[in-house]
């Protein structure tokens, strides 16, 4: 009897052992329930009227059309924050809690995947596979990587991908059977990767290991009873993967010139070097990561090569035999860490967050178990358990820097001391909009790099020129300030490969469109001031705002006329950048009635015209343009 007792003990163990991590790490995220929205939250979810103002007759639209100002195309991600909001409205404890179930919705699917692939890969320890599962499960729940995905409600795609990513991986392998795949499991298996591409993108990178599961399925039947339509399955999941990419690069208008030179390859090599550190790592976490300014980049690029030539290795090793367990994890952290390496470049704020390894943790994970089942019990248990507790500690405390955007890059600051990224942040979205304009100086002479530190400077004391007029004031003083400003914010050479200072960069543009929205507030009826800054907000293609401004410049009796025909003509262009082209016509038109005529207008009116079907206008006004406004290139 008490031998059947400790039996059951024995076997619920691992369960225990789940419990616990996961209570251990959902208690740390509950911290965070109600702390308000943050940073991109706002832009995805608290000011996105056009996604929280969509009818329920009309959600079809979330799957044709971006539905946030970042163009981003993620259908199932908009759809969790519709229903959050039609359900609780603003509430952002709703939405962290849908985070967190989410989330745990995940864990059950590492155990078993894991336990599947244990016995796969390891069929003489088919024992060990509860243990094992287990043990994965409960470092995956405990990895601090998963703070950032799960407490910023904008990590809600890095979940909801992560889970349907999950689903896929496990009806891929249950799908296998003895003599091929079952249909009805690989169908479910490709639904859900469309379903984690719908949610996030870069889930692309799950079709290859899809591919390769089932590849490796093939090669387990005997060679008499295989069938070459079988490899079908793996072809269809990467070409469904191949096929949604592409649609996302139609939908989406954002495109970043590729750069070919030795700095975007030690760029990548460097990231997929902070990613394997982040993976296993018991560091303490942050928001933004100075990959390039870091003085240990040289290594982390060696580490990055180091990573990038054993998951070679491990494929070659794949081409001619079964792959052990671990080989199999190396190159499945390899695949899902391709996405963020910038192979593809794109501007994120940082070359590396915590978020981009939320899935990626668990292959990391599975070959540190595996690793460690290869010592005697004993010291397996220990490391484990150090891994975890330490672990543990900053599950624990990442949460608390999520209360404030403030308290967020505080957190950086004291990391990175003379980081440009979130001294940055810190000085433009909190201490400017707070008139904080003393501390915003300090924040900024505390900047190692030079250009960083002195357009940060510069900007702050335009905002205190700009905030501090008053109407009887006379605004052609601060309007050559900001010019000025403008004049200054150019991108270093750098830029070309650190997608990080372009971000500085840009958030400096946008923080000049603040301080134009702030004078033509103060002074309303000023057109000079309307004028430019539609000049700026056109320029830096914010086409709607853009229109605004230089239609009250172009209506108002107190614009020069010699600057008349320019602004109708810019006004043109601003709707037609828009997506007004039938309104965009009046305007171009009228600029060509004015003395002086702006004839930059005929170069526009040809991409109208051609655009409204009227061929003939179109070639005519081409011609006109060329003759008549040489060198200017037409409307796109």
């Amino acid at each position: 009897m008490k031998s059947d007792a400790a039996d059951r003990v024995w076997q619920l163990a691992p369960l225990a052992l789940v419990l616990v991590s996961t209570a251990i790490a959902v208690g740390a995220y509950l911290q965070a329930i109600n702390y308000i929205f943050i940073s991109d939250d706002t832009v995805y979810i608290t000011e996105n009227t056009k996604l929280l103002g969509l009818p329920f007759t009309e959600l079809w639209r979330l799957f044709v059309e971006p539905f946030n100002r970042y163009s981003e195309f993620l259908p199932l991600r908009e759809l969790s924050y519709w229903l959050d909001f039609t359900l609780f409205g603003l509430n952002s404890a709703a939405f962290r809690a849908d985070s967190i179930i989410l989330y745990l919705l995940c864990l059950p699917l590492v155990y078993v995947i894991t336990s599947s692939l244990w016995r796969y890969f390891r069929p003489a320890d088919i024992a060990s596979a509860t243990w094992a599962a287990a043990a994965v499960t409960a470092l995956f729940a405990l990895q601090p990587s998963h703070a950032e995905a799960v407490v910023w409600i904008s990590g809600r795609k890095d979940v909801l991908s992560t889970l349907f990513s999950l689903l896929a991986l496990w009806f891929a392998i249950s799908a296998k059977r003895a003599q091929g795949l079952s249909v009805p499991h690989a169908t479910a298996a490709l639904v859900a990767l469309l379903a984690a591409m719908l949610s996030k993108a870069s889930a692309f990178a799950v079709a290859p290991v899809i591919a390769i599961l089932w590849v490796m399925f093939w090669r387990d039947i005997p060679t008499h009873s295989r069938r070459r339509p079988q490899l079908l399955w793996p072809l269809a999941s990467l070409l469904l993967a191949a096929c949604l990419a592409l649609v996302f690069a139609i939908i989406i208008p954002t495109r970043i010139p590729f750069y070919f030179g030795v700095e975007a390859i030690t760029r990548s090599l460097a990231v997929l070097g902070w990613l394997a550190r982040l993976a296993v790592s018991p560091e303490s976490r942050h928001f933004f990561y100075p990959v390039l300014e870091d003085t240990n980049f040289p290594a982390m690029v060696i580490f990055g090569l180091v990573v990038f030539a054993v998951a070679v290795a491990s494929f070659v090793v794949m081409l001619r035999k079964r792959p052990s367990l671990e080989t199999f994890s190396i190159i499945v952290f390899f695949l899902l860490c391709t996405p963020s390496i910038q192979l593809i470049p794109y501007q994120p704020p940082s070359l590396v967050s915590d978020r981009w390894l939320a899935l990626a943790v668990w292959p990391a994970v599975m070959l540190i178990v595996a690793l460690a089942w290869r010592l005697k019990p004993v010291p397996r248990a220990a490391l484990l358990l150090v891994l975890a507790l330490s672990w543990s500690v900053q599950t624990i405390e990442r949460p608390s820097d999520w209360r404030s955007l403030e308290a967020l890059t505080d957190a950086d600051i004291r990391a990175y001391p003379g980081y440009y990224l979130p001294a940055a942040h810190k000085i433009i979205y909190v201490q400017l909009k707070r008139g904080l304009r003393r501390e915003a100086i300090e924040t900024a002479n505390s900047i190692s790099d030079q250009d960083a530190r002195n357009i940060l400077i510069e900007l702050i004391q335009a905002d205190s020129i700009v905030r501090g007029m008053t109407l009887a004031a006379n605004p052609q003083e601060a309007m050559t300030i900001l010019w000025k400003l403008e004049q200054d914010i150019r991108l270093p050479e750098q830029a070309k490969w650190n997608s990080a200072m372009k971000n500085f960069w840009s958030i400096m543009g946008f923080s000049l469109i603040g301080e134009w929205e702030s004078l033509s507030k103060q002074f309303p009826d000023a057109a000079p001031v309307h004028y430019n800054a539609g000049l700026w907000l056109l320029k830096v293609r914010k086409y709607k705002e853009a229109a605004v401004h230089l239609r009250a410049a172009a209506e108002s009796q107190h614009l020069p006329e010699s600057a008349r025909g320019t602004a109708l003509k810019n006004l043109g262009l601003a709707l037609l950048g828009s997506g007004n082209v039938a309104e965009a016509e009046v305007p171009l038109r009228a600029a060509l009635t004015q003395t002086p005529p702006d004839f930059r207008a005929y170069c526009a009116l040809a991409d109208v015209y051609k655009r409204t079907g009227r061929f003939e206008e179109a070639a005519r006004a081409e011609t006109d343009c060329r003759s008549r406004a040489p060198g200017e290139e037409m409307a796109q």
